[in-house]
């Protein structure tokens, strides 16, 4: 039965509505319940899956009032916190299939953080998550399984007594080491001249703490005695210098002396000792026992020092008010003389060396993970883990699993909280907030200040969020508790606890698990290569949960653990296994054997009458291949490819000012047969582009490609995304013996661009500020689509070009030149057939980005025939985007009526054939049609040739005789 998922989709509503979803709405989104990577709208999970389960002749508007996009888009909600109608949807697929929804099995085989399977549970669907990771395991016990399990057991209320319970706690054991009237603290990391041995503070958020407004004293003064070789910190509401003189890139200048000195960058440089230092001093505390006496108290204040503190809309220099310094003290204190007492919950495991993004504290000296926290940091966590530990242990005794359940939301505020209380957080002054220890990089990043979040039964207050979910409000600033109350208000009454299964287990081996043929449908977003390693950032997370969950992890573990050579008392995450790769060319092709093992294992659970429902955010064309030969040689026929807004709109583009994608396709495979193409011959590609069966599919599909984009708002970026991903598709509908998917999809992508160009080139010549004919129109395009099918170097340049400078609805030039992201750049070049570092490395493309704006890449003109350019004119010529930028610049600098100048290019390049000048010819044309007037300024020098050309601009006549003068070089 075909699905509504394979045909009409309400594509432009939901990505209206994910796109809200992705926005900082302030509504309990699972995503605040734990910190998880990637995650996905709910509301476009729900969707899917309800339009995956229905049939293609479902009545579209039943299908928008049963998932909540009728009532979303009518009210101005997202779908996630509108209540799917579960009697329509009963009554739907009973008509449809003849079972009810608990009849119909939904898995999730790498769930992540949970919006695929709480959307399938919420719809009464019978749901299997499962996950790799014992973190990610763990946030889907509390975002699927215990909220539907004991919502009418009163779980959020149980929880938000024990919350209270613990905040009281925490407030008795921890406050006192804390000001009273303290919201963050912006610690200074303190380092001696290698000269003078005066006392510096390194930091970066001053001078401007903040740029928001209403702040008082924001700006930071530092003075400092040159004698005493000690400084002075004040705020001040009027602008001040920065605190430390840079000298080149790496160096700085001392305050007292004057000398300059390299800061960072090598094992010996102050700022790379400072981290040896700290290591050796909480060393010395934690492993060692030494008692903290005034030499541990001095070293304290002389690395760690409490630069400014936030109060309320006021910022304060700490380090003047003795008393902070005090409170600092007294929590090493107190660390020294329980250090024994907390053994058990200080995070003394080693950081592995598997552990690639934790591998710059590692190469600092932070070998294990406490040192990854100064004193107080560590102490509290300690503390806090304690409490949490003793909590559980009374709650399970006294309520079971229920009680289990309670204090997991709890330790995962721990987790919160820490995330925000390491030495690799950072001061954000354009937020005023502080950057968390996880915010993004590739591996932990240091940076010259770090942050130390507000005293820590205010911060619990923060994570947890009581005040919220005590209220009768859907408002939230992102803590645990309001998403708690949102999801047992959600499955109150609805008697779905027993249709939710959560595994922690491999899913490389599904069919073992799951058993053949087991599962209606798959919706799932597997992680991509090296986007994001989720073992190493999630083992930041599971040494402090396994610690602070000791006395109860079997009862969470002990149902769903389907991992063997792993248990909960292991230090480490499990790696071995993981689909992703740890380099981008995925050199030892882990991935790809991974991810392949991974698609055969969905092949075989899945029911014959099946749908896999894919997410994939095309970073690499590595990854695009890997994910179609691994369809491919399962057997999946890719039926539908929709483009799923998963950003906010525009975001990525606004930050970094380049071209980048906004959206996920969702790819939609079945098991089906076949189309065998027999009349291939042994140049499988070549035959395939001249195949009519071929090239109509490849027509058919990049036609509704189109429809699809322009219903679904997508960008340029994403438009051509959309474009491969109909290339994908169409390779995995043909057979052609003795060839593999690389094969077909390579002549799909190259057909598929062809088609993506042509109405695109036609409506440049018919709008662009040279307005051809009919006739002449067809005459260029025809070349133009040769070129596109025959020359690599051309369909990926022209691409590139188009995507850059042209709106590819309207065919009209843009104004400014939009630069292109690398990874998305270059992902189209490969896939094309080309490469983006071989475009560059012929000055054919160039980078473009300064301070502030993100790297990115654009397609040049004349700037590939400059003197000293990258590559020879005998190199350059053998590429087709080289020879049109050449026969463009002869028609421009040419004199004479248009025929007149054709002869003397004609004359000019007696060795090209005219096949090769027509295709050139026609190229040119529409690089200038698409040009702007800057690009068209020429200047020659002395010795012939172009040099730096951006003299007067060429005029509009000008450009228009260059067009008709290479009209004339086309047949």
């Amino acid at each position: 039965m075909r699905r509504l998922i394979e045909g009409n989709f309400p594509i432009e509503k939901v990505n209206i509505l994910s796109s809200k979803e992705a926005s900082f709405l302030r509504v309990p989104k699972i995503h605040n319940i734990h910190t998880w990577f990637a995650r996905r709208p709910a509301g476009a999970a729900r969707a899917l899956t309800l339009a995956a389960v229905s049939s293609a002749n479902t009545n579209i508007d039943i299908f928008e009032q049963a998932s909540g996009v009728a009532e979303a888009y009518r009210s101005g909600k997202v779908i996630y916190v509108t209540r799917p109608r579960r009697a329509i949807i009963t009554k739907l697929v009973c008509e449809q299939l003849g079972k009810g929804p608990e009849s119909i099995t939904v898995l999730d085989p790498m769930a992540g953080g949970g919006s695929v399977p709480l959307e399938a549970l919420r719809m009464g669907f019978r749901t299997i998550a499962i996950e790799y990771n014992p973190v990610a395991y763990l946030i889907l016990k509390a975002t699927l399984e215990y909220p539907a399990k004991y919502a009418d057991a009163d779980l959020f209320e149980e929880t938000l007594k024990a919350a209270n319970q613990f905040i009281a706690k925490a407030r008795g054991e921890l406050a006192k080491y804390y000001s009273e009237r303290a919201d963050n603290y912006i610690f200074a990391r303190g380092v001696r001249c290698p000269f003078c041995k005066g006392h510096i503070p390194l930091q970066g958020a001053a001078p401007a703490l903040t740029k928001k407004r209403g702040f008082k004293r924001k700006y930071v003064r530092v003075t400092y005695n040159r004698e005493a070789k000690t400084f002075h910190v004040e705020t001040t509401d009027s602008k001040t210098d920065k605190a430390l003189e840079k000298v080149g890139a790496r160096n700085i200048r001392c305050p007292y002396c004057g000398k300059s000195f390299k800061l960072r960058g090598d094992p010996q440089t102050p700022f790379d000792a400072w981290f040896r230092e700290h290591a050796a001093l909480v060393r010395s505390i934690v492993e060692e026992f030494e008692p903290a006496g005034p030499e541990h108290e001095e070293k304290l204040l002389e690395l760690h020092i409490p630069f400014i503190k936030q109060v309320g809309n006021e910022f304060v220099p700490a380090w003047e008010d003795s008393r902070e310094k005090q409170l600092l003290v007294q929590a090493l204190r107190d660390l020294s003389s329980e250090v024994l007492d907390l053994q058990s919950y200080i995070p003394l495991d080693e950081i592995p060396q598997e552990n690639k993004w934790a591998s710059n504290a590692r190469s600092k000296g932070l070998t294990r993970w406490y040192m990854l926290f100064n004193p107080r940091q560590l102490l509290t966590l300690a503390k806090l883990s304690k409490i949490i530990a003793e909590m559980a242990e009374e709650l399970v005794n006294k309520n079971g699993e229920f009680g289990a359940a309670a204090a997991l939301y709890l330790a995962f505020a721990i987790d919160k909280i820490a995330d925000y209380n390491t030495l690799a957080t950072s001061w954000h002054p354009s937020r005023t907030i502080i950057g968390h220890t996880l915010r993004g990089e590739s591996t932990i990043d240091f940076r010259l200040e770090y942050c130390e979040i507000k005293r820590i039964d205010k911060a619990l207050e923060w994570a947890l969020e009581v005040d919220k979910a005590e209220k009768e409000t859907t408002q939230t600033a992102g803590g645990i508790l309001p998403v708690l109350k949102f999801l047992c208000a959600e499955f109150h009454g609805a008697g779905l606890g027993d249709r939710v299964t959560v595994y922690l287990g491999d899913a490389t081996t599904l069919s073992s698990l799951l058993g053949p043929s087991s599962v209606d449908l798959i919706n799932v977003d597997p992680p991509y290569f090296e986007q994001v390693i989720y073992s190493d950032k999630s083992e930041f997370f599971w040494v402090i949960l396994r610690r602070a969950l000791w006395p109860v992890l079997e009862y969470y573990f002990k149902p769903g653990l389907r991992l063997s050579g792993w248990s909960w008392t292991s230090p480490t995450v499990p790696r071995e296994r993981e689909v992703v790769a740890y380099d981008k060319e995925d050199k030892g092709k882990r991935f790809e054997m991974l991810f392949s093992s991974f698609i055969k294992e969905t092949y075989k659970v899945l029911k014959d009458d099946g749908l896999l429902v894919l997410w994939f955010t095309h970073p690499t064309d590595i990854a695009w291949r890997t994910l179609g030969r691994s369809l491919y040689e399962a057997g999946y026929v890719v039926s539908k490819v929709w483009p799923v807004q998963t950003e906010m709109k525009t975001r990525y583009k606004k930050q970094v000012n380049v071209v980048a994608q906004e959206t996920s396709l969702v790819i939609v495979g079945r098991k089906g047969p076949r189309q065998r193409l027999g009349e291939v011959g042994a140049d499988v590609r070549r035959s395939l582009l001249g195949n009519a069966r071929f090239r109509e599919e490849v027509a058919k599909a990049v036609e509704e490609a189109r429809r699809v984009a322009r219903e679904a708002g997508a960008s340029s970026a994403d438009m051509m995304a959309l474009i491969l991903g109909t290339a994908l598709a169409v390779a995995t509908r043909f057979e052609v013996v003795g060839a593999g998917f690389d094969e077909l999809f390579d002549a799909a992508a190259t057909l598929a661009a062809e088609a993506f160009v042509a109405p695109v080139v036609s409506k440049v010549l018919t709008e662009g500020p040279v307005k051809l004919e009919a006739e002449q129109v067809l005459k260029v395009s025809s070349w133009v689509s040769r070129a596109m099918v025959d020359d690599a170097a051309a369909r990926s340049y022209l691409a590139l070009w188009l995507l850059s400078r042209v709106d590819l609805e309207s065919g009209k030039a843009r104004g400014d030149v939009l630069p292109l992201s690398y990874d998305f750049a270059q992902t189209v070049a490969k896939l094309l057939g080309y490469s983006l570092d071989k475009l560059k490395n012929s000055g054919l493309v160039a980078e473009r980005g300064g301070k502030g704006e993100g790297k990115g890449y654009v397609p040049q003109l004349f700037e590939a025939l400059a003197g000293g350019a990258k590559v020879p004119w005998n190199v350059l010529s053998q590429l087709a985007p080289g020879r049109a930028a050449y026969v463009a610049y002869l028609a421009l600098k040419s004199s004479g009526a248009p025929s007149v100048r054709a002869a003397s290019i004609r004359e000019r390049l007696p060795t090209w054939t005219a096949e090769r000048l027509a295709e050139a010819a026609a190229l040119g044309v529409v690089l200038l049609e698409t040009a702007r007037a800057s690009d068209l300024g020429l200047r020659e020098v002395e010795g012939g040739g172009l040099d730096r050309f951006f003299g007067p601009p060429a005029g509009g006549g000008e450009r228009q005789l260059a067009i008709l003068t290479l009209l004339n070089l086309i047949p």
